[in-house]
């Protein structure tokens, strides 16, 4: 039988996460029903979707998970916000010329500050031997290699699979700019990446420091721990 958690009480987490997490929650419900019902009805069933998969994580891991950590949560309730209501229902990446470059060092500074988070989890469990600075190399690295799939990706759909759905779906072509060509704004992008992860990993340290200097632990490292905890029982 899996494991069930839900290691904080939603009691026990602080009043201003909770009403972060409700507000940024009530935003992207009021925006994404508006856009399923008068505007980009793509955008707006994936950013229904997306929130319905951070609500009800029971569902989609077997019931091993009941809460996803509020931290995390939080993190990833910005980036549906800022790319699937902001920059793609409302068109922010055609209005804005640097807006995709706002989004690439956003969302690799959160990959950067949540990998650094689980993989401190594991070291703090001892299923893991590695100083600081091979946890950040290894952070880092790994942001930089989802931006480099992400770029290839982008080609994949813009190359073959564009030309065959394109005009059914409101999404356009991915790679290139206002103000770049394909190649340089993909260079751009992977440089931007790196700088995400760099930054993120590298707030994520200086988070588990300072709590360290108080003899505590971040609230979400407790809250992945329990996590991967329940997970190794049998």
């Amino acid at each position: 039988m899996h494991g069930k958690s839900c290691p904080v009480h939603q009691n026990h987490i602080p009043a201003w996460k909770r009403y972060i997490r409700g507000f940024l929650r009530v935003i992207i419900l009021i925006n994404a029903l508006y856009q399923v019902l008068f505007g980009e009805v793509f955008f707006g069933f994936l950013a229904l979707a997306a929130l319905t998969i951070l609500l009800i994580p029971r569902v989609f891991t077997k019931n091993r998970v009941y809460v996803v950590p509020v931290d995390i949560e939080i993190l990833f309730l910005i980036i549906i916000f800022f790319e699937l209501i902001v920059a793609d229902a409302y068109n922010f990446y055609s209005l804005i010329p640097y807006y995709d470059k706002f989004m690439h060092l956003l969302v690799s500074f959160i990959v950067g500050i949540v990998g650094m988070m689980i993989i401190y989890t594991f070291y703090a469990l001892g299923k893991l031997q590695a100083s600081t600075g091979v946890m950040f190399s290894l952070i880092v690295l790994i942001t930089m290699g989802l931006g480099a799939g992400l770029e290839m990706a982008e080609y994949f759909y813009d190359q073959i699979l564009y030309p065959l759905i394109g005009p059914y779906l409101p999404t356009g072509l991915t790679q290139g700019s206002m103000i770049a060509s394909p190649l340089v704004d993909t260079m751009e992008d992977l440089y931007v990446d790196t700088l995400g992860g760099i930054l993120g990993a590298a707030m994520g340290i200086i988070l588990i420091k300072r709590e360290e200097m108080k003899g505590k632990e971040l609230e979400v490292i407790d809250e992945l721990e329990a996590l991967a905890s329940e997970k190794d029982e049998p």
